[in-house]
């Protein structure tokens, strides 16, 4: 295998994992928007061994009147902190209202205060540990470092294409004179 095979090779490579990068990207931004979906981290132990900390889950908001006694549910408290914890009472609280009473799996108590709600994001699914990814792909440093690999790799989508017994513009120069340097040469000797 050549040396231009192998480097075609691996650009090639670079350029698909880039564009099935970006495809599951837009896929995530496009499904997040139509169907109301939120990624959720878990950043405690509260839910554990169901959902251990560092669990990425995937949330639906759903109205009040579709909450029951065992779903897991994301909702804010008055100082706006968002929790995750399982439904263990509903109360009617109006028309379009349920008060919550919510306990993390590894609590020994419910939730000091119930939480009054006309919706809330019923988790329907978690992976363990991918909570950490991303997490990571969040913070400052992961994006810097995507915003280089993003221009790395335009870089070897449009930058300049050697192929074989292509030779740059120093080498050319020197090797031999261009057409109509030749040409101006064997008119000067004749």
């Amino acid at each position: 295998m050549s040396q231009h095979t192998v480097s075609r090779s691996r650009r090639e490579l670079a350029l698909n994992v880039g564009a099935v990068a970006g495809l599951i990207c837009i896929v995530i931004a496009v499904a997040s928007m139509l169907f109301g979906i939120k990624p959720l981290v878990f950043r405690s132990g509260s839910m554990s061994p169901d959902i251990p900390t560092g669990s990425l889950a995937i949330a639906d908001t759903v109205p009040a009147s579709d909450i029951r006694v065992g779903d897991v549910v994301s909702v804010d408290n008055e100082a706006g902190t968002r929790i995750t914890h399982r439904v263990v009472a509903v109360e009617q609280f109006g028309a379009d209202r349920v008060s919550l009473t919510l306990k993390g799996d590894a609590n020994r108590a419910a939730d000091p205060t119930p939480y009054v709600v006309a919706e809330a994001d019923r988790v329907i699914t978690s992976v363990p540990f991918v909570g950490y990814v991303a997490a990571w792909l969040s913070s400052k440093t992961a994006i810097f470092l995507g915003g280089i690999l993003a221009g790395a790799l335009l870089m070897l989508a449009f930058g300049p294409i050697r192929r074989p017994g292509d030779t740059t513009p120093e080498t050319n120069s020197s090797e031999e004179p261009a057409d109509d340097e030749a040409q101006y040469q064997e008119a000067d000797r004749a």
